[in-house]
C-alpha cells in the first residue's frame, strides 16, 4: 500500500508540475504565432541561416521550429522551393539545428520549473544549435563532405489546421503525455525496486562525474536522454523539490538533457530530411557532453550570490 501511494503520489507531482507550465505555454505561444511573432523571428535569423550554409528560405523553417516544434518545421520544409536541392550536408545542418533549438517556450519554462533560468536555457540551446551547424557547415565545405542532393521523404502537408483542430490535437497530445507519466513512474519504481536503477547509476557514474554533474540524477539524465526534456524535467521538478537531487547536479543535468534529449523519436522524425545519422546523433552527443563539460565549469566560477541570480532558479530549490 506504501508503494502505491507513492506511485500515485508521484504521478500526481509530476503531473501537476509539467501540466500547470504546458498548458498555458502551448496557448502563449499559439497567440504569438498568429500574432505573427514567427515573422520577426525570421528577420532576426536570416543572416545566421545563411552563416550556417543554408538558402535564405530556411530561415522559417528553423524559428517555426524554435517557437514551436520539429513537426511544423517539416511541414514548411516540405513546401520550400529549395527543399529539392537541398545537399545532404545541408539537411545534417538543419536536422542538427531542430534537435537543438525547438519547442523553445514549452521546454524553457519546464526547465524553469526545475530549477535552470530561462535566459540561460534560451542562450545555451540556440547557441548551442548556431555553433555546431557552423563548425559543420566549415568541415562540410573544408573537406567537400556530404555534397550529394539529399533524399527527403516528406509528405505533402495540407493547409495550416483550423483552431479547432489545433485545440484537438493538443488535447490527444496531453492525454498521450498523462499516459506515458504513468507508464513511467510506475516504470522507474519498478527499476528501484529490482536494483536496475543503482545498476544504471554505475554505469553511467564515469561519464557524469567526468563531465561535473555526479550520478546521483543520472536515472533522470537517461530518462531525458531517451524519452525527451518533457519527461525528464517533470522528473527533475519532482525529485529537486523533495531534495533528492543537489543543485549543482540539476543544474548540469538540465543543460545536459536540454542539448541532447529524446534522442530516439527526435532522431527518427529528424531522418525524413535525409542527414547524415552518424553527425546528427554521435557527433552532436560528443558535442553536447563536451559543451555541457565546458558550460559547468564556467558556471561554477561565479560567486554565489550570482550563480543564484542570472543561473539558478532559487525558488525550485527552495521549495525542498
Amino acid at each position: 500500500m506504501t508503494i502505491f501511494k507513492k506511485i500515485v503520489t508521484d504521478i500526481y507531482i509530476v503531473s501537476w508540475a509539467l501540466f500547470k507550465v504546458l498548458i498555458p505555454t502551448l496557448i502563449v505561444v499559439k497567440i504569438a504565432e498568429m500574432a505573427g511573432a514567427i515573422y520577426w523571428l525570421n528577420v532576426a535569423m536570416a543572416p545566421i541561416v545563411t552563416m550556417i550554409g543554408l538558402p535564405a528560405d530556411m530561415a522559417i523553417v528553423l524559428t517555426t521550429t524554435m517557437l514551436t516544434n520539429p513537426y511544423a518545421g517539416l511541414m514548411l520544409l516540405s513546401a520550400m522551393p529549395s527543399a529539392a536541392s537541398l545537399s545532404v550536408a545541408q539537411t545534417t545542418i538543419i536536422a542538427s539545428f531542430m534537435l537543438f533549438a525547438h519547442s523553445l517556450p514549452v521546454e524553457a519554462a519546464i526547465t524553469r520549473n526545475a530549477g535552470l533560468r530561462v535566459g540561460v536555457t534560451l542562450a545555451v540551446r540556440v547557441g548551442a544549435a548556431i555553433l555546431f551547424c557552423a563548425l559543420l557547415n566549415l568541415f562540410f565545405n573544408q573537406f567537400n563532405v556530404l555534397g550529394e542532393t539529399a533524399r527527403l521523404h516528406l509528405p505533402q502537408f495540407d493547409e495550416t489546421p483550423s483552431l479547432l483542430h489545433w485545440g484537438i490535437d493538443q488535447i490527444k497530445g496531453l492525454v498521450f503525455i498523462q499516459v506515458v507519466i504513468v507508464v513511467l513512474i510506475i516504470g522507474l519504481e519498478l527499476l528501484r525496486w529490482i536494483g536496475v536503477e543503482r545498476l544504471i547509476q554505475k554505469m553511467m557514474h564515469p561519464i557524469l562525474v567526468l563531465v561535473g554533474i555526479g550520478s546521483r540524477a543520472s536515472t533522470i539524465v537517461i530518462v531525458g536522454l531517451t524519452l525527451g526534456l518533457g519527461f525528464g524535467g517533470g522528473l527533475m521538478i519532482k525529485d529537486v523539490r523533495q531534495g533528492m537531487i543537489p543543485a549543482q547536479a540539476a543544474i548540469g543535468s538540465l543543460i545536459l538533457i536540454n542539448l541532447y534529449h529524446s534522442v530516439f523519436e527526435d532522431t527518427a522524425v529528424l531522418m525524413l530530411v535525409g542527414p547524415s545519422l552518424f553527425y546528427i546523433l554521435v557527433v552532436r552527443g560528443i558535442f553536447s557532453l563536451i559543451l555541457t563539460y565546458v558550460i559547468i565549469r564556467l558556471l561554477a566560477l561565479l560567486s554565489e550570490p550570482n550563480y543564484d541570480r542570472f543561473v539558478a532558479n532559487t525558488k525550485a530549490f527552495g521549495a525542498n
